[in-house]
């Protein structure tokens, strides 16, 4: 049966560093790494259109396994939102969430957002001002990491690891 990982969790828990080390360990003939953005995040981004993007990503799954391989979509998904996508027709859908400290993520977003150490203050993400967005993503991990936790998925703690050691630790995941 075809298998889709999706490795999530809040911006600035390291899915996108994570991605080239995944890709460098994973051989390339069974696994095709891929970012859940790559095709554009709209302004205001919600329920529906994350939705819509875990479909477009189940469907490109599918195609992928015709061709004897699994995909990997990194990307900020609710487990929650599968039990509403799915059916036994879907291909299965494995979820491993990255986690980090509140200070971490708010450190690596903050040096993600920020010119020569300067807030640009007018700078939205996905439709809210930078400093709403950083402290939305800090809150929200905490559940985030409940809710996996409560759910029995995998959760990586990526706060004190590079991006190899977590792409180590993803790639055992996936082989067991």
């Amino acid at each position: 049966m075809t298998k889709i990982y999706f490795i999530s969790g809040v911006c600035g828990v390291g899915k996108s560093s994570l991605m080239p080390s995944l890709r460098a360990l994973l051989p390339t003939e069974k696994y095709t790494v891929l970012d859940f953005d790559s095709r554009g995040v709209p302004d205001g981004a919600d329920h529906s259109w994350r939705q819509s993007e875990s479909r477009y990503w189940l469907e490109e799954g599918t195609r992928t396994s015709a061709d004897g391989k699994e995909l990997i979509v990194c990307g900020f998904v609710k487990p929650a939102d599968f039990n509403e996508i799915t059916d036994e027709s879907t291909p299965v859908v494995r979820i491993i969430v990255l986690d980090a400290d509140g200070e971490t993520i708010r450190k690596r977003l903050i040096g993600r957002y920020t010119k020569d150490g300067m807030f640009d203050e007018t700078q939205k993400v996905i439709g809210k001002p930078i400093n709403e967005f950083i402290e939305s993503n800090v809150w929200y991990s905490t559940k985030m990491r409940e809710e996996s936790l409560a759910d029995g998925l995998p959760v990586i703690d990526t706060s004190s690891f590079t991006p190899e050691q977590v792409a180590s630790k993803v790639v055992d995941l996936i082989n067991n």
